[in-house]
């Protein structure tokens, strides 16, 4: 479809926006409990508790049941990245039509790129994994130098992309996508089904938006 609005480039957060990770964090984080001799957690559990890389889900699930094992963070860190890592597609799956807005977006010439607290090598594994690499032009993990809320981490993004932040938008899920995006004076579009704690009505996002189509709508009026 013509481009209709202003943008050069839109900037996405992956899990809650892009992808539906909760069911594969879910079960790694659950074989790290069982290997802690601690109950798991629910799917719906999850999905509150992510959204600011893995250190802060796996505080949270440590901190929710009992406090950090002996063995340290680190070793909590290591076993959720060695069950994570290898299942991250099994159970994931694109949110209904987010790929088929990027492929439009692609094709209008607008510049795309990822911007995910998750850590870089388990994101190049998932964007790769569900067929969004061609359209990305850049794809920055949490654990590449700064994350958001930190604006920085957008910045990243869009300095790979060559465009500046007056020219882009920002589309996610959580405060933290938020703040990142109003400490760089950029527009940001929340979607309604992602991963927070707080409802999104409550985050003062610029749009919100209930499937990813609908962004084609919004964006004119940003």
């Amino acid at each position: 479809m013509p481009r209709d609005h202003r943008f050069r480039a839109v900037v996405f957060d992956l899990d809650g926006t892009l992808i539906d990770s909760a069911p594969d964090i879910a079960d790694a984080l659950n074989m790290v409990m069982a290997e802690l001799g601690r109950v798991g957690f629910t799917e719906a559990g999850v999905r509150k508790m992510v959204g600011d890389g893995w250190a802060g889900l796996l505080g949270r699930a440590m901190n929710g049941t009992g406090g950090p094992p002996g063995r340290g963070m680190a070793w909590v860190e290591d076993r959720f990245r060695a069950h994570y890592a290898p299942r991250s597609t099994r159970l994931s799956s694109l949110y209904p039509t987010a790929r088929e807005t990027v492929e439009a977006l692609h094709g209008d010439g607008v510049a795309l790129g990822v911007c995910t607290n998750k850590r870089q090598a388990a994101t190049d594994i998932v964007v790769e994994g569900f067929g969004l690499g061609p359209y990305m032009g850049a794809v920055v993990g949490g654990d590449t130098g700064v994350s958001k809320p930190d604006p920085r981490h957008i910045g990243a993004v869009l300095e790979k992309l060559g465009i500046d932040p007056g020219d882009a938008v920002m589309v996610g899920d959580s405060k933290a996508d938020l703040d990142a995006a109003r400490g760089l004076a950029m527009p940001c579009v929340l979607v309604r089904y992602g991963y927070t704690a707080v409802p999104v009505e409550e985050l003062g996002g610029d749009r919100l938006i209930d499937r990813m189509a609908e962004l084609h709508d919004v964006l004119p009026g940003l």
